[in-house]
């Protein structure tokens, strides 16, 4: 009993001086490491959070831009950090998911190199056709794909992406013979869709909703459980018998993995009051992504599940990046 006493004591002072290390150190500026260059959607995001959690904690955090290769060079700086509370990575689903499933010269770990700190937002995945194109839903696509294969490529915004699996699986199941041809970037493809240059994309609802109201394409399903809030009229996979394609992608905050636990939940908790707060929550919808908070447990839940669904259809696609 003493002994146990003297280990739960020890750890009591160890969290202590965690959390007492982290606030003593006001001048010291925390880095919230950005993959994705300045002006994109997952930048401003990083610096009106960043921006949140200055005010709640007492603290400056500024943004580092650490580009290139999918965000794996944003990761693996994170992961070799002083796990000292200071250093927080702004990663999505693509970089803690789908680059370690598909590119051998990855470094990190996902599950054992980082610790979330918890989920921001959600956003959704759109299956869209060019309004010309004679399919009013995912099966006639599917079907026209199926007896054509003029029909049979569809666009995504980047190799090894989500949506390249998501239309791997959705053809397989088919029997379609679809065949991905990955863009650089939503934006071409978008173009590409609109000239007819291409029979389908999958690719984020935020470079789809403004095109499916002017009716210049057709959304013809959304991944999720339920719809997305900007295209309520557009059914999910799951609704079109499709059970695969519930969860969708994220973006969330993350640590270091040596970082100890009472940082972890300084930190979780003025991101959960930032996400609290509607001004927030208005920026996030206005960059079509879905505020969706979680504690670090429940995103680190997500990513095994998201691991475990994607890694056999990766493997059965024969996909690598290298």
């Amino acid at each position: 009993m003493k002994r146990r006493s003297l280990i739960q004591a020890a750890g009591g002072l160890a969290a202590f001086c965690a959390v007492a290390q982290l606030r003593a150190q006001p001048a010291a500026i925390s880095k919230i490491i950005v993959p994705f260059a300045p002006g994109a959607g997952s930048d401003a995001m990083a610096r009106f959070f960043g921006s949140e959690l200055s005010k709640s904690m007492g603290r400056q955090f500024v943004i580092d831009n650490r580009t290139g290769a999918g965000g794996a060079i944003a990761a693996d700086y994170v992961r070799t950090a002083p796990a000292d509370g200071l250093t927080v990575l702004l990663a999505n689903m693509h970089m803690m998911v789908m680059l370690p499933l598909t590119t051998k010269s990855v470094r990190y770990d996902p599950v054992k190199d980082f610790k979330p700190v918890g989920r921001i937002a959600s956003f959704y995945e759109g299956i869209a056709v060019p309004s010309e194109l004679q399919a009013r839903d995912v099966k006639q696509w599917l079907d026209m794909a199926a007896k054509d294969p003029r029909k049979a490529n569809y666009g995504v915004p980047a190799p090894g992406s989500v949506a390249q699996f998501m239309g791997y699986r959705l053809g397989s199941d088919a029997k379609a013979g679809l065949v991905a041809a990955p863009y650089r970037g939503a934006a071409p493809l978008v173009q590409d869709l609109l000239g007819n240059q291409i029979s389908a994309g999958i690719l984020p609802i935020a470079d789809l909703v403004a095109h499916q109201q002017s009716g210049k394409l057709k959304v013809l399903a959304v991944n999720g459980a339920k719809r997305a809030a900007l295209l309520p009229d557009v059914p999910t996979l799951k609704e079109l018998g499709q059970p695969h394609f519930d969860n969708l992608e994220w973006t969330g905050l993350f640590v270091p993995a040596g970082t100890p636990r009472p940082i972890v939940e300084q930190l979780h908790g003025a991101l959960g009051k930032a996400l609290a707060s509607k001004d927030v929550q208005e920026r996030l919808l206005k960059l079509s992504s879905d505020p969706n908070p979680s504690t670090p447990e429940e995103l680190s839940a997500l990513i095994a599940d998201d691991l475990k669904r994607w890694g056999p259809v990766v493997k059965a696609s024969g996909f690598t990046s290298e």
